[in-house]
């Protein structure tokens, strides 16, 4: 295992790599990922017990507490969050060496892992989740949120895939597209506004609500923000454009709610005289369940593109390979 000695000793000259155990690793990655000892335990099947001992042990090979509890749980030291990323790519590179070289989906206990919005996780996740049932019963699915540092956790080998809107990525990443997606104003199908055609005047008329994860959008640069290079859509409206049809016809809106969730969106929605902009196939995906409505914009609202996102070294793997290709199967079918 060369790289993964080369990256602890580079670390601390006096740790001796032939006296870590490679399960001690592995608990330490459980450990940053997890911030519990409890979810560590449950994650690798050891108790919260052989937990705290395998940590004891890690902090008397590294000389450093590695982990300290706080009120969000057990929180990294700096020489942790320095081991860390060196850590998680030195152990994916032996999981890469040790992978079989034929990858057969209905005989793996592989867990895959993926990095996805909101919108991903309501609209593409579910039928993929019921493929891989089909075609790999004995896999396991992760699903990470991609507020999280998509760019880092695909870089140290965290997730296998992201899902997303992207503009500019570094050049150790590929993607590719996966579907386009629309726009739609949703009103719930009670609503009196519901019984017409949606102009833009009847739609200045009704309170608006806005999906909008407030950090991220703050710093958002044209509805993008940039993290290591890679550039991720997050602003989940067409503001800007519908501003201007607005001010040009003399209009303004009034904005009722703001939250990040699109399903609470749906909800609310459906119980209100709100009207909410949200991706097509996302509002038609729950148009029986909130008996909703939906209306094209009384404007040119331009549509997104949906794509994965992987690191290159990694999206050959046969593995990968693998759930890229399911991945655009499903998509190609909603």
């Amino acid at each position: 295992m060369p790289q993964l000695a080369m990256s602890t000793r580079q670390l601390n000259q006096s740790v001796r790599f032939d006296n870590l155990d490679l399960n001690l690793l592995r608990v330490f990655e459980a450990l940053m990922e997890e911030r519990s000892a409890t979810r560590a335990g449950s994650r690798l099947g050891l108790t919260q017990s052989a937990i705290s001992h395998a940590l004891n042990r890690l902090r008397y090979v590294l000389k450093d507490e590695l982990f300290v509890r706080g009120p969000d749980g057990m929180q990294p030291t700096e020489r942790a969050a320095e081991i860390a990323p060196r850590l998680r790519q030195g152990l994916l590179q032996l999981q890469l060496a040790l992978a079989p070289s034929e990858f057969i989906p209905e005989r793996t206990d592989r867990r895959f892992t993926i990095a996805c919005t909101e919108y991903a996780g309501a609209v593409i996740i579910p039928a993929l989740i019921a493929r891989l049932r089909q075609e790999a019963p004995h896999a396991s699915l992760s699903i990470l949120p991609s507020n999280q540092g998509v760019a880092e956790i695909l870089r140290c080998g965290r997730a296998d895939l992201a899902i997303g809107s992207f503009r500019r990525f570094p050049d150790w990443f590929e993607s590719e597209k996966l579907l386009q997606e629309d726009r739609v104003w949703v009103l719930g199908a009670d609503n009196p506004a519901a019984s017409s055609k949606l102009t833009l005047e009847r739609l200045a008329e009704l309170p608006h609500l806005v999906i909008a994860a407030t950090g991220e959008d703050e710093r958002a640069i044209e509805g993008y923000v940039v993290d290591h290079g890679l550039e991720r859509l997050v602003t989940r409206s067409d503001a800007g454009v519908l501003q201007g049809a607005l001010a040009a016809r003399g209009l303004r809106r009034e904005i009722a709610v703001m939250t990040p969730h699109f399903l609470a969106a749906l909800a609310a929605v459906s119980q209100s005289d709100i009207a909410a902009l949200l991706p097509r196939r996302l509002a038609a995906s729950f148009v029986g369940r909130y008996r909703l409505a939906l209306f094209d914009p009384p404007y040119e609202s331009p549509p997104f593109e949906v794509m994965s996102l992987w690191h290159r070294e990694n999206g050959d793997q046969p593995a990968i390979a693998w759930l890229r290709k399911l991945l655009r199967e499903v998509a190609a079918e909603l």
